[in-house]
């Protein structure tokens, strides 16, 4: 009889030993220093972790963190296919973990999610629309099962904020899933979310992550943004100088309120850690800083950037932006020689909206007004009176081709709706719009998204609703789907 009690404790004792998911100190330690870019002291903990505690397979979803981390900086085709190999042997082995366990279903849904994220990048958008089906699928079951388990929201903000904002000839795909979601929705619950990692210990590991992602989608989709409520979010965090990620989120921030100084500042003196991996892409919006100051000394910071980073994206606007460069210091001839650098072999490797342009503009052969150009890199400054002198006071013939006549109108409506002159900047706005609409360039549809934010600040829902829908009317035009997502937004967010 004791020998048969001593087999069934011994079973018992073994089946303890099946596969868990705890979120313990070795697994927080290692996720902080993945969300940092220190892979190499994540991998560390999770070896001391895998040894300490074999069977916690929280481990899998830190590892996939790290692979898709990698795929999603690199955007190199062959981290991809490694993402896709290790996710469904991981799915396969989450699969089989305790339904009682609420991250089972998570780590699920976050398996696809960066999934669709990576393929997407890499446009693939048939499989990445397929893998945010199940991303959702995974996340909205473990939401009825665990209503109160917060990293859900994670997942279900940034789907439901992308969601309502696909661009209008990209809304058959979310109604061919079942997707559906408004950027109300998706704010609101990364919000909740950022809330309970500051209430409750044991979702604060998620709270630099949640930053991340909540300050781009307001930057981007948002329009009311409460900027000081934005700025103390940062100021919670410490060492922000050695965390890639949060420097980058904060200098979006910093841009998307126009303090280009503030990002020049944070950006010179960034600390590189010789064990995380590095973010080149700060080196591009370093030199795009200091470009916009008409500090020509930019053109080293994009030289770095297209020497180092491995993948393709934002490497021929670098190009054009070390041509303009060229072109301010009064270089013609060099302008037009780098700008050739600006036509790749293949038409699949301009991977962003503005590589895709840099690309047109090397093509046309047109040189930029440089009148115009300095205004231009002023305003994204937010210098706003050293943008309007650029212009006051120019006579016509500074402005011979018609391209010229409508950028002239379009940047003073745009220097003047920041400087809230927002009569003249409707004038000239309109004026834009009317002379533009059949034109290819971005001129006359961004004008009408601008006035469609602009009447939505005022509270004039009518108009507003009026402009955004006369943006998705107008096609075939520079950044057609940034411009149109945006106006969906714009719809998305006065309830139209």
């Amino acid at each position: 009889m004791k020998t048969a009690q001593l087999f069934l404790l011994l079973i018992c004792i073994c089946n303890k030993g099946y596969a868990e998911l705890v979120w313990n100190k070795n697994c927080l330690e290692a996720y902080a220093q993945v969300i940092k870019l220190n892979f190499k002291k994540g991998e560390q903990l999770i070896i001391q972790e895998k040894i300490a505690h074999p069977n916690n397979n929280t481990v899998l979803y830190i590892e996939s963190q790290i692979d898709f981390l990698k795929t999603f900086i690199s955007a190199e085709d062959k981290d991809l296919e490694i993402l896709k190999e290790r996710n469904e042997k991981r799915i396969k082995i989450i699969s089989a973990e305790d339904k009682k366990n609420p991250n089972k279903l998570l780590f699920l849904g976050e398996f696809y999610a960066q999934l669709s994220a990576t393929r997407f990048k890499h446009k693939e958008y048939i499989g990445a629309v397929y893998d945010i089906r199940k991303a959702h699928k995974y996340i909205e079951q473990n939401q009825k099962l665990f209503p109160d388990f917060k990293p859900n929201l994670k997942v279900l903000g940034l789907i439901h904020a992308t969601v309502g904002s696909i661009p209008k000839n990209y809304s058959w795909a979310a109604g061919i899933v079942g997707l559906n979601g408004t950027i109300n929705k998706g704010l609101e619950e990364l919000r909740t979310l950022l809330q309970a990692t500051y209430k409750k210990p044991e979702y604060s590991y998620l709270r630099d992550e949640t930053i991340v992602l909540l300050t781009f989608l307001e930057v981007n989709l948002g329009k009311e943004k409460n900027i000081e409520l934005m700025r103390q979010r940062f100021n919670t965090l410490e060492n922000i100088t050695d965390n890639q990620l949060l420097l980058f989120t904060k200098c979006v921030f910093h841009n998307s309120i126009a303090e280009n100084d503030s990002v020049i500042e944070l950006l010179s003196n960034r600390k590189q850690s010789t064990e995380a991996m590095k973010l080149d892409y700060l080196d591009y919006m370093e030199g795009t800083a200091r470009l916009n100051n008409l500090e020509f000394d930019a053109q080293l910071k994009f030289t770095k950037y297209i020497n180092n980073y491995k993948g393709k994206a934002f490497k021929y606007v670098s190009w054009q932006k070390i041509a303009w460069c060229k072109l301010l210091e009064g270089k013609v001839a060099e302008y037009q020689k780098i700008m050739k650098n600006c036509v790749p072999q293949n038409s699949s490797d301009l991977m962003t909206e503005e590589d895709e342009q840099a690309n047109k503009d090397a093509l046309s052969g047109i040189i930029p007004n440089p009148i115009l150009l300095r205004s231009r890199l002023l305003y994204d400054g937010g210098y706003y009176n050293r943008a309007i002198v650029e212009l006051a006071r120019k006579s016509p013939d500074k402005f011979p081709t018609q391209k010229d006549k409508l950028e002239l109108t379009y940047r003073m409506a745009r220097i003047f709706d920041k400087q809230k002159k927002y009569d003249k900047a409707i004038l000239f706005y309109n004026e834009t719009l009317k002379n533009g609409n059949l034109q290819t360039y971005y001129f006359a549809a961004n004008s009408a998204l601008m006035l469609g934010q602009l009447y939505e600040e005022l509270k004039d829902y009518a108009n507003a609703e009026k402009y955004y829908l006369i943006t998705l009317d107008l096609r075939n035009h520079e950044y057609q789907n940034s411009i149109d997502r945006k106006a969906k937004a714009g719809l998305n967010r006065i309830g139209k």
